[in-house]
């Protein structure tokens, strides 16, 4: 990820909304480097979450500033 904020705290997570509004599923939180970008591995949580689902629903990546537990809008959201 690249464009963000150097040095600050965001998370990676599910939306319900492609606009990114909505309840937010924390797949991992993360802390950019100095140039504003980072690498994040989120490919794990996305298996449990998807692997318990009786029924499939549409979800969007969505990158917000914050931590999981108190996290502010979304800064990047999935393009389609």
């Amino acid at each position: 990820m690249t464009g963000l904020a150097p040095k600050q705290a965001f998370v990676l997570g599910l939306s319900p909304d492609p606009a990114g509004k909505g309840a937010l599923e924390p797949l991992a939180a993360f802390t950019t480097n100095p140039a504003g970008s980072a690498i994040v591995n989120a490919v794990g949580p996305i298996r449990q979450i998807v692997r318990d689902e009786q029924r499939p629903q549409r979800r969007y990546l969505v990158i917000v500033s914050g931590t999981p537990g108190q996290h502010g809008g979304p800064v990047q959201l999935q393009a389609d």
